[in-house]
């Protein structure tokens, strides 16, 4: 699992908030330094990407480390109920139901200085059961938390989803300060 680092060509770290190493397999800012430039100091490039190094036997037989898929970027962090999440982890949840049309994902500061998580979704039809109940229980057994959900019509989400001057669907909107 994860794509092979060239330890002859570039150094990978994985930093904690404190910019110290974290442990293998732990979640953290991925640091890259290249080796094959000339003429150029060695230079540590702070990505903003959130992933893992993998150091075990890789099923193809190479023992380099690997870097697990980004889980999220480190600016886009939220911190809810006491766990730390990103965004990709809840449009996992989302794109994997199939009743849901469209959502879109607002965070805003709360007043206790956490992060506030509102998602707004957009269902393709009545499922015919309680929607927002069976969403809460599926972030929690994904993610282990549950957003504020709000079901909305799909034409107002579609609206949210696709501005008139942007190019790309709007999924995540970030309110915080």
């Amino acid at each position: 699992m994860g794509g092979h680092v060239h330890p002859e060509l570039i150094i990978v770290e994985i930093i904690g908030d404190d910019g110290m190493p974290v442990a293998d397999g732990q979640p953290g800012e991925v640091v890259v330094t290249t080796l094959g430039v000339e003429g150029m100091p060695l230079l540590r490039f702070r990505t903003g990407d959130i992933a893992c190094k993998h150091v075990e036997q890789c099923r193809c037989g190479r023992w380099s480390y690997r870097l697990s898929p980004l889980l999220g970027r480190k600016n886009n962090m939220i911190k809810l109920k006491g766990t730390t999440l990103y965004p990709p982890a809840i449009n996992d949840v989302l794109d994997n139901t199939d009743y849901v049309e469209n959502y879109v994902v607002i965070v805003r500061n709360s007043k206790a200085g956490t992060d506030d998580v509102l998602v707004k979704v957009g269902l393709k039809n009545d499922p015919g059961f309680d929607v927002v109940k069976e969403l809460k229980d599926s972030f929690r057994s994904r993610i282990r938390v549950a957003p504020e959900i709000e079901i909305c019509p799909v034409p107002e989400i579609q609206a949210i989803n696709y501005p008139p001057t942007g190019r790309k669907p709007v999924k995540f909107i970030d309110q915080r300060k």
